[in-house]
């Protein structure tokens, strides 16, 4: 999976509730192929989506 496609998941989940969960984002990252740049702009996609992240 791309990362555009896992920002694109990640805020559908988020926008749902107003958050994301650590456990609901690595379910939709393909593991050990995310890179820490690729983390970064997943982040700075749900923090601009003001989609919080959530220890569960």
């Amino acid at each position: 999976m791309q990362v555009s496609e896992i920002i694109r998941r990640a805020i559908e989940i988020g926008e749902q509730k107003g958050w994301i969960t650590f456990d609901e984002l690595n379910a939709i990252c393909p593991g050990s192929k995310v890179q820490s740049e690729d983390i970064e702009r997943i982040m700075e996609a749900l923090s601009d989506a003001e989609i919080r992240i959530e220890e569960e």
